[in-house]
């Protein structure tokens, strides 16, 4: 496994010691637990963040949304069983979403 060096402030160092000394595990292993942490976050975060830029493409290709509220109704409507329909997709009013 590559080495890899990290300065940390003596205050930081000192927290992982005493979290590493109260779980029983070594300082090594508390900051590889946190780096994989933060990555795992961060790469959450860009999948999120795709995902939302790839659905404003769709809206403004497409020119139709649904209204937020009615939708969240829907889903609402939905979680409890009861039948609903689906709210209608609207033209998108210009100057809502800007390119």
């Amino acid at each position: 496994m590559p080495t890899l060096s990290v300065k940390l402030p003596e205050e930081t160092k000192r927290r992982v010691q005493a979290l590493a000394q109260s779980q029983g595990i070594t300082a090594h292993a508390v900051m590889v637990n946190a780096v994989e942490a933060a990555l795992a976050a961060a790469e959450h975060h860009n999948a999120l963040v795709a995902t939302a830029l790839r659905a404003r493409e769709q809206v403004l290709a497409s020119g139709k949304v649904v209204d937020g509220r009615a939708f969240g109704d829907y889903l609402k409507a939905k979680v409890r069983g009861q039948t609903t329909r689906r709210p209608k997709p609207m033209d998108l009013k210009p100057g809502e979403v800007r390119g």
